[in-house]
């Protein structure tokens, strides 16, 4: 492959993932460092493609690589968390006890946040946060499927407790996906 078409693949790639990438940078080290992360994510990307290797999944390939920068060049020094929910509440057609409500399972959430490890809490992101599948987290966690479903569902269940603990039954957690 040409080096010409491995830059338009390559650039085709950066439209198709780059948004949703910063936009988790923003989210696990904050601003200043996300747009350095995304930078030198891709960067490895076109250096991987130049040496001819196969890349199935790109996407997870960058979140994969942006993981691994986070954790050996940044965690210890630039590392800010910002994992809360973000509800618009600039909705003029919301109704106040919509909003409470909103306020209140924000609050609940954040309250379970805090019994995942860090290793829960990276794939709570990913989830549902960031909305990628079951298999591509496998990939971007290197673990398998199986191990992902069963972490899923073990967030799912510390969350639910966190819910019922506060007086949530099942009609009340009608809607919320875990």
């Amino acid at each position: 492959m040409s080096d010409v078409s491995i830059e338009k693949e390559w650039e085709a790639i950066y439209r198709e993932n780059s948004s949703m990438l910063y936009g988790y940078l923003v989210k696990k080290t904050g601003f200043d460092q996300a747009s350095d992360i995304l930078q030198e994510s891709f960067l490895k990307l076109l250096q991987s493609m130049k040496k001819n290797r196969k890349i199935e999944n790109p996407k997870a390939y960058l979140f994969q690589t942006a993981r691994n920068i986070i954790s050996t060049e940044y965690n210890k020094n630039y590392l800010a968390v910002s994992t809360e929910l973000s509800v618009n509440y600039e909705d003029k057609k919301v109704n106040v006890e919509t909003q409470m409500l909103k306020k209140e399972v924000n609050n609940l959430i954040e309250t379970a946040k805090h019994l995942l490890s860090k290793s829960e809490l990276d794939l709570f992101e990913l989830r549902w946060y960031m909305g990628f599948t079951q298999v591509e987290i496998a990939v971007i966690m290197e673990k398998s499927e199986r191990q992902i479903r069963r972490d899923i569902e073990k967030i799912g269940v510390k969350i639910r407790n966190v819910f019922n603990d506060n007086g949530w039954g099942a009609d009340d957690m009608e809607g919320i996906e875990l």
